[in-house]
C-alpha cells in the first residue's frame, strides 16, 4: 500500500525546535514499516494553525499529489494534526472518499474505512474545534483587559519596540513587511518568501530563522 504522511505545528516555539515534527515523522514512520506500508513522502507544516488550511502550502502539495497520483492511504499521528476545523475534516475525507484512499490516525487508532472509525473521527473533529474556539476567547478577554489598562500585551509584534513600556515603530522592520507584502502580491508562497529572507539573513523578532507558518502568522496584522 502507497501512504503519504502529514505532519503539522501549531506554535512557532515547536517550529523553531522541531521535537514536535520529529516525534510525529517518526510515528509516522514506524506504523508505515509495521502495516508493510510503502511510505512515499511525509508533507509537512511549521508553525500554522490548524484553523488556517489555505495557508499551508504542505498540506496542498500533499492533496495536490494524492489527487494526481496512485496513493492508497494517508497517515497522521493524530487527528488534530490535519485540522481544528471540522469543516476543514468533512471535507479532506470526501477528497480521500472521491479518490478511494484509506485514512490512518495513529493516537486514536483510527480509520475511515468502517462506520464506527467514521462516527468517532466525527466527534473528535468537533472536539478539538471546540477547544480551539474557547481558548481563542480566553485570548482575546486577556488581550482586551490589557488593552483597556494600557499595558503592553503578548509577545512584541514584529514591526515594533518597547521602549520604556510603549511600543514605538521599527521603521527597519517595517521596511521588509513592505517587502513581503510586494512577494506576496508578486505570487510568491509563504514557503518561497521565508526561503528568500533566509537566503539574504534577516531574522525573525527573536533572532529565528523563518518557517512559512512563523511568517504568516506574523503578516496576519498586516493583511
Amino acid at each position: 500500500m502507497k501512504v503519504l504522511g502529514y505532519i503539522r505545528v501549531s506554535t512557532k516555539l515547536q517550529s523553531d525546535k522541531g521535537n514536535s515534527l520529529n516525534l510525529q515523522s517518526s510515528k509516522i514512520k514506524d506504523y508505515s514499516k509495521l502495516n508493510d506500508f510503502n511510505l512515499i513522502e511525509i508533507y509537512e507544516d511549521r508553525g500554522i494553525s490548524g484553523m488556517s488550511i489555505d495557508k499551508r502550502d504542505g498540506y496542498k502539495e500533499m492533496i495536490e499529489y494524492l489527487t494526481n497520483n496512485q496513493i492508497d492511504g494517508v497517515v497522521v499521528w493524530s487527528l488534530s494534526r490535519l485540522g481544528r476545523r471540522m469543516k476543514d475534516v468533512v471535507e479532506f475525507m470526501d477528497t480521500l472518499k472521491q479518490n478511494n484512499i484509506n485514512f490512518f490516525s495513529i493516537k486514536e487508532n483510527l480509520s475511515n474505512n468502517d462506520k464506527v472509525g467514521s462516527l468517532i473521527m466525527n466527534i473528535l473533529g468537533s472536539i478539538n474545534e471546540f477547544e480551539v474556539e474557547v481558548i481563542r476567547e480566553r485570548i482575546k478577554d486577556v488581550k482586551r483587559h490589557k488593552k483597556q489598562n494600557g499595558e503592553v500585551y503578548g509577545r512584541l509584534q514584529y514591526g515594533w519596540d518597547n521602549v520604556n513600556g510603549k511600543l514605538i515603530k521599527n521603521k527597519s522592520e517595517f521596511t521588509i513587511i513592505k517587502r513581503i507584502k510586494n512577494l506576496r502580491s508578486r505570487g510568491y508562497s509563504w514557503r518561497k518568501i521565508s526561503n528568500r529572507l533566509n537566503d539574504d539573513n534577516i531574522q525573525s523578532k527573536e533572532g529565528n530563522i523563518w518557517y512559512d507558518g512563523s511568517l504568516y502568522n506574523m503578516m496576519r496584522s498586516y493583511s
